[in-house]
């Protein structure tokens, strides 16, 4: 345990002089990390000492925050009592942890408040206790509120309600951390030689070449920054409260635990509290729990081992209430929300490098060494010889500027941006350039359901009615495709109009059509009624306008149906549409063969074994029923004649499941992780050949699996049930400590940790969270996992053009590399000047070496595994082909010099042959490094070639750029030589 922690003092309030200021104090306690057990035992004993005033354990932080009374306590004191009390409960969790921790939770709990039963003592379990223990433990006042000065005090001690974030480095800092790169520093060191040895330009070349590259990494750490951002945005500005008896409108920032909050339809909840009372109260959840369907709220005490989407008793900070409105007590505020859980959980996560930094990383620092050797050999030699200093330094900066292909992160950039346009034409807009090279090493996908997978949008797909079963095809809200009969008798039109019109009549969902898209105003279960109805010809305004609804009852948590009373010309009807087993409780008759009969418990077994059936196959079912009524005052609560069953689904896109074959033959695995229950969850995902053999797992049997069994069974488990943003980030963190390139997908605030921790984070942009895309490094536009799979292989081409590019470039380096050494230690003399080292590197790297870098993908992209986590940026069998073609252009450069200057042709036209040799062996060299060899199927490459060889001519025979190049013109016998020595570069 450390006790450096700086002591921060809270500062003194002018307005008030009778406040108490207590000091404050965080320490790190490992024993708490990932466990809200672990950390309630260590709150409540420290509560038992005196001088304490306040704790708060975070497991995801593992740091304890401790408010103390200096004048009774210090600190020496406090860290020496934790350190006991960490010792205390390890004894106790020493043998069979699960039971003891719960004993001594217990009594823990009855040490502190004999009052309460044990779900009470858990400030992490609100929606388990009674409301009237959660007014003793708040100390409030449910009809009027807290008092001003109580809310004051609590905002002293428990702080703002804000979501609070780290301090950000400065540009500076950034700059600095950016350029302690080896290579970085390497250039900059070489670019500073040359500015002092006169080489203005091979300054200003190199020194730029480093600026470029920082620029883009401090941009790039700018972005990944944003996602706390945008967690801010979704926090309310004003709350509405009852303080000491008033209705008052305050900034939500002051919300205090304790604090009564009034919510109404379309407002968004202010902070984390417990539902006291409600009307018809629906919360949209989906930022947190990833459910798409509006949560029924209720004030029910809820099982304490309940999951997060279940806890139908609470209101989440940033989620927004659809209908309805509410009382609720303020439970949690500021970073001890959900959202601010997540928010802590996003800003702890370091980000990893991605498999192309650290393989360019470890190939830089090797290149580098390797570099610096040869300048300390060249330049002893150099001194040893008699050369002076300035000779030697001129030699040594020539020779690094040749060994060091300073376009290789140009080249990789301009790769990466090709890839980054290709990928927005097909709907995948990218926000870190990395990410295109990392999605093509992923071999391991954790995907959200609802959006990606599926369309988010409810579909009817059976239909039973009158002995008859019915499949309807077509996808979506798009009111296109027929009623097929499956089994029963055809021609019973009557019964499935009359199931739809009461669908239609139990609705208060819009379908429209907007943009050449159909779309729902309302709930989509509804809007899904609305379609199945338009699909048989049935007019939503006709049966309304027929129709007048004339009484409602609102579907809620207790009644789980809805029924509504019409009235037409001939009778008053009540149909009622809901949850099978209160539906079917309702009804003593059922419709058949054109009548209705007594409803028998043949019958009820009968319907029982269909439902089971469509519940099986992941469908969602609804149950309908209707009742004719004298009066518009007459009971509607039985006797209801069962009329159908409706059952819908979150329909598959249609190219999803090649989609996923296809990444099972690349050698990835496919995960789906879903808010859905464990059997929903399993039907789908053999509905899309997901699951296949492998396990699936619930949120609540993940929290009682320790790291270690996880990882036992990580690599067998295909699908996650009910998970939590904990849970999530979980997994994420699961595959990569086995060794995983992870890509995460997923759409709201619940998704954004995981998001982020994953090797590559992909954001869904027609549904997702400003959080989730700002915590992401792909949007895709269509929400489409189809999208994921063309990345990826957009992704691996992208590593393998940087793969071919790379060994083309180190080629040249190498060749350039050779010939100086060779020729410096045969005559003494530089086969190349500066200027025609960098203009060889300008042309040959930069032009031609792009050229490579936008080729297209192959069509074989897909039929091998990814590339290896810690594999090399260039294997050996690579690097056996660098050497051999390096020697050969070093050789040849090297031999047409030295045999022009002992031919007597001069110094001059010697280094004019040594630089013409250099660039068209790299001519041939680019050709040969190509995967796709057919001809003209790359045109840019075309273009490059025709464009190098002109500006090579330039050089040579137009004499203003000869005189700056310090070239002559060559003969028809010298283009002999060079055709000759290019050939024999190739051998």
């Amino acid at each position: 345990m450390s006790q450096s922690t700086a002591v921060s003092i809270d500062c003194k309030n002018t307005r008030n002089k009778e406040f108490i200021l207590y000091k404050r104090i965080r320490i790190p306690v490992r024993y708490i990390y990932r466990s809200k057990q672990n950390a309630q035992h260590v709150e409540l004993l420290l509560y038992k000492r005196q001088g304490i005033k306040f704790v708060k354990a975070n497991p995801i932080t593992s740091k304890v925050l401790i408010l103390y009374d200096e004048y009774i306590i210090d600190e020496e004191t406090i860290v020496s009592f934790l350190e006991r009390v960490i010792d205390e409960l390890k004894v106790q969790n020493k043998n069979s942890r699960k039971n003891s921790s719960k004993n001594y939770n217990e009594e823990i709990a009855l040490s502190i408040a004999p009052n309460l039963p044990e779900a009470e003592s858990n400030d992490n379990m609100w929606h388990a206790m009674d409301i009237k223990y959660i007014r003793a433990v708040l100390k409030t006042n449910y009809e009027k509120g807290i008092s001003n000065k109580s809310a004051e005090d609590r905002l002293r001690d428990f702080g703002l309600n804000v979501i609070s974030e780290k301090k950000r480095k400065s540009i500076l800092q950034k700059l600095f951390s950016n350029l302690n790169d080896t290579s970085a520093k390497l250039l900059v060191g070489v670019g500073v030689a040359s500015f002092f040895l006169g080489q203005i330009a091979d300054a200003i070349v190199v020194l730029g070449i480093v600026f470029v590259e920082t620029s883009l990494g401090i941009i790039h750490q700018n972005k990944a920054e944003k996602s706390i951002h945008s967690l801010k945005n979704m926090i309310v500005h004003k709350a509405t409260v009852l303080r000491g008896g008033r209705e008052l409108e305050i900034e939500s920032k002051n919300l205090v635990p304790g604090d009564i909050i009034l919510i109404d339809a379309g407002e968004r909840v202010p902070a984390d509290a417990r539902i006291i009372q409600c009307n018809y109260l629906t919360v949209n959840e989906s930022s947190l729990t990833g459910e798409a369907v509006p949560i029924i709220k209720s004030t029910r005490i809820c099982n304490k081992h309940v999951e997060l989407a279940s806890r139908d008793n609470m209101l989440y900070m940033g989620t927004n209430v659809v209908s309805g409105n509410a009382t609720a007590v303020v439970v949690e505020t500021g970073m001890n929300t959900e959202i601010g859980n997540i928010a802590a959980m996003l800003q702890n996560i370091k980000l990893d490098e991605t498999p192309l930094q650290r393989r360019m990383k470890n190939f830089t620092q090797k290149l580098t060494r390797i570099c610096i050797l040869f300048c300390i050999g060249v330049g002893a030699v150099g001194i040893l010889s008699g050369r002076s200093l300035a000779e030697v330094l001129t030699l040594s900066v020539s020779f690094s500027v040749g060994a060091l292909p300073e376009s290789l992160p140009a080249v990789v950039a301009i790769a990466m941006g090709l890839s980054v346009q290709r990928l927005a034409n097909r709907n995948a807009i990218v926000r870190k350039m990395n990410a295109v090279e990392t999605l093509g090493c992923a071999n391991v996908i954790c995907c959200d359901k609802t959006g990606t997978l599926t369309l988010n949008e409810m579909t009817v797909k059976k239909i039973y009615c009158d002995k008859s079963l019915y499949k309807v095809t077509g996808l979506g809200y798009e009111p296109k495709g027929e009623m097929m009969l499956l089994e029963g008798e055809p021609n019973k039109t009557h019964s499935t109009e009359e199931l739809l019109r009461a669908g239609v009549l139990c609705s208060d969902a819009k379908l429209m059509k907007q943009e050449n898209k159909w779309q729902v105003q309302g709930d989509p279960t509804e809007g899904a009624l609305l379609t199945a109805a338009a699909k048989c010809c049935i007019d939503e305004e006709d049966v309304k306008k027929s129709f007048e609804r004339i009484r409602e009852v609102p579907f809620d948590s207790c009644r789980r149906c809805m029924t509504v009373v019409v009235k037409s010309e001939n009778h008053i009807r009540a149909y009622c549409k809901g949850a099978f087993t209160e539906v079917i409780d309702k009804c003593s008759m059922i419709y058949e063969d054109g009548e209705e009969r007594l409803f028998t418990k043949a019958d009820k077994e009968r319907i029982i074994s269909i439902r089971d059936d469509m519940t099986g196959e992941a469908l969602r079912v609804l149950t309908f029923a209707y009742k004719d009524l004298d009066c518009e005052k007459d009971d509607i609560d039985g006797n209801f004649t069962f009329l159908g069953l409706v059952a819908m689904e979150d329909s598959p896109r249609l190219e999803v499941k090649n989609s996923i074959k296809k990444c099972y033959n690349a050698g990835i695995k496919v995960v789906m992780i879903t808010g859905d229950n464990k059997d929903t969850a399993s039907a789908i995902g053999k509905q899309l050949g997901l699951l296949d053999g492998g396990l699936v797992v619930s949120g609540a049997e993940l929290e009682d699996m320790s790291d270690e069994e996880l990882d036992s069974q990580i690599s067998n488990i295909e699908v996650f049930a009910r998970t939590s943003p904990e849970q999530k980030l979980r997994i994420v963190k699961a595959f990569k400590r086995f060794g995983y390139v992870v890509a995460m997908t997923g759409d709201g605030v619940n998704d954004a940790p995981a998001i982020k921790e994953a090797s590559i984070g992909i954001a869904m942009g027609n549904n997702g969270s400003d959080v989730a895309k700002d915590a992401a490094d792909i949007t895709l536009v269509d929400d489409d996992f189809s999208t994921i799979v063309r990345a990826i292989e957009e992704g691996r081409a992208v590593s393998n053009n940087i793969k071919n590019t790379t060994k083309y470039l180190l080629a040249g380096s190498l060749g350039e590399i050779i010939a100086i050494g060779a020729c410096s230690f045969v005559s003494g003399m530089l086969p190349l000047i500066p200027i025609q080292i960098l203009w060889t590197n300008v042309i040959c790297e930069t032009i031609l070496g792009a050229s490579l870098a936008v080729e297209s993908p192959s069509e074989n992209v897909m039929d091998y595994p990814p590339v290896e986590r810690n594999a090399p940026l260039i294997g050996k069998e690579i690097s056996s082909k660098i050497i051999k073609r390096g020697i050969g252009i070093g050789l040849t450069s090297a031999a047409v010099f030295e045999g022009y200057n002992i031919l007597g042709f001069g110094v001059q036209k010697a280094r004019t042959m040594a630089f013409c040799n250099l660039i068209l062996t790299q001519l041939v060299n680019v050709h040969d490094c190509r995967n796709n060899k057919k001809i003209m199927s790359n045109r840019y490459m075309s273009y490059a070639t025709v464009s190098s060889a002109a500006l090579l001519g330039a050089i040579i025979y137009v004499p203003f750029i000869g005189s700056i190049f310090g070239t002559v013109p060559l003969g028809i016998a010298d283009a002999g030589v060079l055709l000759a020595s290019t050939s024999v570069s190739r051998v």
